[in-house]
């Protein structure tokens, strides 16, 4: 018989599978879990906005699912949280990383492609031309300064490369402007930016699929920077284990998830032949920094959603937020791609939390040679994971605790010399959320900013002659904790 924690770990296992491959299973478990907060008759005019910015005082937010929202069709749900949820987190240390990267690597060498089907949940109602009516379900304005109703926070957007078998998704904020328009705002150079393109050159409007409410795995690979022609629907089969089913949609072509709760085809058109005011928008960075801006039109075409249909909402907010969380994936894909590139010696990869999920990366090495922390340094800074809107890389000895805001600044204070041990960088990919992006370069459209690498190190050349740190050895700290553990309660703290 295996040991009882085993067991333990085993069913929490098995119930975040299940939980990230269905929605509406992950409700149930949640629900069970005592996890879930029902708000009932809030309003979807900023009030749901404020309600979840305050659960974001939490490092561990409630899972709220709104019901009764006033204006909104009787049936339809919107929850939150999903993501940051303990059930689907877990622990937030080093050692999260490190399991993703275990998991991750086992995940994709094991990709399952989607499946076609017949039917699913998702075509339990349909509408089509004249009967396309997006405003059926919640109208959301997140921030008080919004620009519109954003019925696509945590949403997936589906796009076909015209050149290739390719399916990309990838998550891109959408605003619902009438019945029948939305716009997808996405950065210059992301995937689905390069693939409207293609099609705009070619004289055509790009097909897309949106959906608003799917597999919280969806949404999971949507938002991690894959290499261009990888499978998303694919390494999201790997990871819970079976394959996605799909329903090619009668419209585009595209694959739409059985069991997406509300999902939409349509045409976007090149911003020559239509466009709508998008924005502004409340950011990720804390900002409204894109603005407002002409974005290229997207004509619905159909409209698909279930029985109450539950939306799922994830609006940015400021990044000093305690359930803004770190981001675990992120993280992972860079250390990934530090080892990808052949930087021997490191030993955690983190990004503090007051920086998003892209400003402020910091790597651990155990330096092994001259110019070891500036190999690793440039290759963090340039790697695909970690090459747009970034801004810090900050490289430090592997004794740092990279997952303390405290101890990676102390390294900064004193291993570094801003003179010597520094490079700064420009021309690099960012975007129009970058706040410091300048009036003049957004209007030229030139949408790159300056890196900086910190190198917080003791110098390679006299680094034995470094001054010792003052501080009980760990080994030494664990044996005494273990000696008076019994008689002083602080130290089971």
């Amino acid at each position: 018989m295996r040991p009882a924690a085993v067991v333990s770990d085993a069913r929490v296992n098995d119930k975040k599978t299940a939980a990230i491959a269905s929605l509406r299973e992950f409700l149930r478990i949640s629900e069970s879990r005592g996890e879930v907060q029902v708000v009932a008759g809030a309003d979807p005019d900023r009030e749901m906005g404020a309600l979840y910015e305050l659960s974001l005082e939490q490092l561990y937010p409630p899972v709220l699912l709104f019901k009764d929202m006033k204006g909104c069709a009787p049936g339809c749900r919107v929850i939150m949280n999903v993501r940051t949820s303990p059930l689907m987190v877990g622990e937030l240390n080093l050692d999260a990383v490190r399991a993703y990267r275990a998991c991750r690597d086992k995940r994709k060498a094991e990709p399952i492609p989607p499946r076609e089907v017949a039917s699913g949940p998702v075509m339990e109602n349909v509408m089509e031309g004249d009967h396309v009516d997006m405003t059926r379900f919640p109208q959301p304005v997140w921030h008080e300064d919004d620009g519109g109703v954003y019925l696509g926070t945590e949403c997936v957007v589906i796009m076909k490369d015209p050149d290739s078998d390719w399916i990309n998704v990838g998550t891109y904020r959408t605003q619902v402007h009438d019945r029948r328009t939305l716009t997808v705002f996405t950065e210059p150079g992301k995937h689905g930016d390069v693939i409207r393109r293609k099609y705009w050159e070619r004289g055509e409007a790009c097909p897309v699929v949106v959906c608003f409410g799917q597999a919280p795995v969806l949404g999971s690979v949507a938002r991690v920077g894959y290499g261009q022609c990888i499978s998303e629907l694919a390494i999201a089969g790997g990871q819970i284990g079976r394959a996605i089913e799909v329903i090619k949609g009668s419209k585009t072509g595209l694959p739409i998830p059985a069991d997406a709760e509300i999902a939409v085809e349509g045409l976007m058109v090149s911003p020559d032949v239509e466009t709508r005011p998008e924005g502004p928008f409340g950011e990720w960075p804390g900002y409204y920094a894109s603005g407002r801006r002409d974005e290229p039109a997207t004509r619905v075409t159909a409209v698909y959603h279930r029985n109450d249909p539950i939306l799922i909402g994830q609006p940015p907010v400021r990044p000093t937020l305690p359930g803004r969380q770190t981001h675990i994936a992120g993280a992972a894909a860079i250390w990934d791609a530090l080892e990808g590139a052949g930087v021997p010696g490191v030993t955690g990869v983190w990004k503090l939390s007051a920086g998003g999920t892209r400003f402020i990366n910091v790597v651990a090495i155990r330096q092994m040679h001259a110019g070891h922390a500036k190999m690793a340094g440039l290759v963090a800074t340039g790697a695909a994971p970690a090459a747009f809107l970034g801004r810090m890389t900050i490289v430090v000895d592997d004794d740092i605790d990279i997952t303390s805001m405290a101890e990676v600044v102390w390294a900064m204070a004193t291993r570094w010399d801003p003179k010597t041990q520094t490079d700064i960088i420009d021309g690099c990919w960012s975007g129009y959320l970058d706040p410091v992006l300048p009036p003049e370069k957004r209007a030229a459209g030139d949408t790159t900013n300056s890196r900086i690498i910190i190198y917080a190190v003791r110098p390679w050349h006299w680094k034995d002659q470094f001054p010792k740190v003052n501080a009980v050895s760990r080994e030494y700290a664990e044996e005494v904790r273990a000696r008076w553990r019994d008689r002083l309660k602080f130290l089971d703290d």
